[in-house]
């Protein structure tokens, strides 16, 4: 099944990740999705005995994400990046400090249905800015993010990932709802 869309990024803030507790902020929608990668690290080593590779571990390195959008309005890259936002205007500082968050999103899929992805912790760099002169024809300077994701302290997950197609997966209606673990709503009730 090859992905051939992708639509409707959230983020939401990570409030707490200990080995007791976890918590995120309401996600808030990203609009105009154009591309999101993914690229997880992992990091092999062999084991050589009696002259070949006896053993091989994998260890989980570090997950790169890259996106690309049709718009990030200052106030959502002040909140994504760690600056600060006041009365229309963004002001970033040598100490800012980006919060670690979760990013969600659907992709349509070859057979019809839709993949689910939460990426579950991660922070994103200083995007690169470019702007260039108008020539006789358009040209778009969409924004993109860059972010390393890790896996969680609370449990050690780093994604989720359903398909819709999946007769036992009955998530899809609520997927954005909230960030999957998050404990929020059961320290309310």
């Amino acid at each position: 099944m090859q992905a051939i869309g992708l639509r409707n990024i959230h983020y939401a803030l990570l409030t707490e990740d200990s080995d007791s507790a976890l918590t995120y902020g309401t996600p808030q929608p990203l609009a105009g999705a154009i591309s999101a990668t993914i690229s997880p690290t992992s990091n092999q080593e062999n084991l050589y005995a009696d002259d070949g590779v006896f053993d091989t571990q994998t260890a989980l390195g570090d997950i790169s994400l890259e996106m690309e959008l049709a718009t990030l309005p200052l106030k959502t890259q002040a909140v994504l990046l760690g600056h600060t936002y006041a009365s229309g205007v963004m002001v970033q500082k040598d100490t800012d400090v980006p919060p670690y968050v979760a990013i969600g999103f659907m992709a349509r899929t070859t057979k019809g249905n839709y993949r689910f992805a939460w990426l579950l912790k991660g922070k994103f760099a200083l995007k690169e800015d470019e702007y260039a002169t108008m020539e006789d024809a358009p040209k778009w300077n969409n924004p993109k993010l860059s972010g390393t994701f890790v896996k969680r302290i609370y449990d050690g997950e780093w994604q989720r990932v359903a398909d819709s197609g999946d007769e036992d997966f009955t998530g899809a209606e609520t997927w954005f709802d909230k960030v999957p673990g998050d404990q929020t709503a059961a320290s309310e009730s």
